[in-house]
């Protein structure tokens, strides 16, 4: 197995956190519009994190493959 070099892991460790960060701000501003939408408390709002949230992860996953699959 080689040593892949430090400026990989830094982009890879930059696009999990831009991504995470990306699709959790928007789930929370989707989640503060419905619920203004539809008068509610912070309900969707925090629905709408959690879902930020999985999606970034889910989105995160064929990235961080595809890293581990060079190291082979």
């Amino acid at each position: 197995m080689s040593t892949p070099p430090p400026w990989k892991a830094f982009s890879l460790v930059s696009i999990i956190g831009i991504d995470l960060a990306v699709c959790t701000l928007i789930g929370f501003w989707i989640g503060n519009r419905v619920d203004q939408w539809l008068d509610t408390g912070p309900l969707w709002l925090i629905v709408g994190v959690f879902a930020g949230l999985g999606a970034g992860v889910l989105s995160i996953i064929p990235v961080v493959k595809r890293y581990l699959g060079d190291l082979e």
